[in-house]
């Protein structure tokens, strides 16, 4: 099964924002309603959860279990080894696979 290419557009989009924004963290909930600009409603939260997930897989992005048991995301670090990663990222998505059989689909994050 191929790579959603909706998927990649928005992992494109987030690399994009965390380069920006690098001490931004929500939910997928958040992320899908409040980051991304393509339209008056938020984008579906499973290309969302997908986008995340095949970021999580990269190294790029990491999910905080919360207290409340809601999961955030956020940039795995600060440093300039991900800034060039989140930069390819941003560029070409499929330039920056994750470890596993990519085209497989996104990974999942739990």
């Amino acid at each position: 099964m191929p790579i959603d290419p909706d998927v990649m557009t928005i992992v494109s989009h987030l690399s994009r924002y965390w380069r920006q924004h690098p001490d931004a963290c929500d939910t997928s909930e958040g992320i899908a309603r409040w980051w991304i600009d393509v339209d008056p409603q938020p984008v579906p939260a499973t290309l969302v959860e997908g986008a995340l997930g095949w970021m999580s897989a990269c190294g790029v992005v990491e999910a905080l279990h919360a207290a409340d048991g809601r999961v955030r995301y956020r940039r795995a670090s600060a440093d300039d080894a991900l800034d060039a990663k989140l930069d390819a990222l941003a560029d070409d998505p499929q330039s920056v696979m994750p470890s596993g059989s990519p085209t497989q689909g996104p990974p999942q994050v739990h």
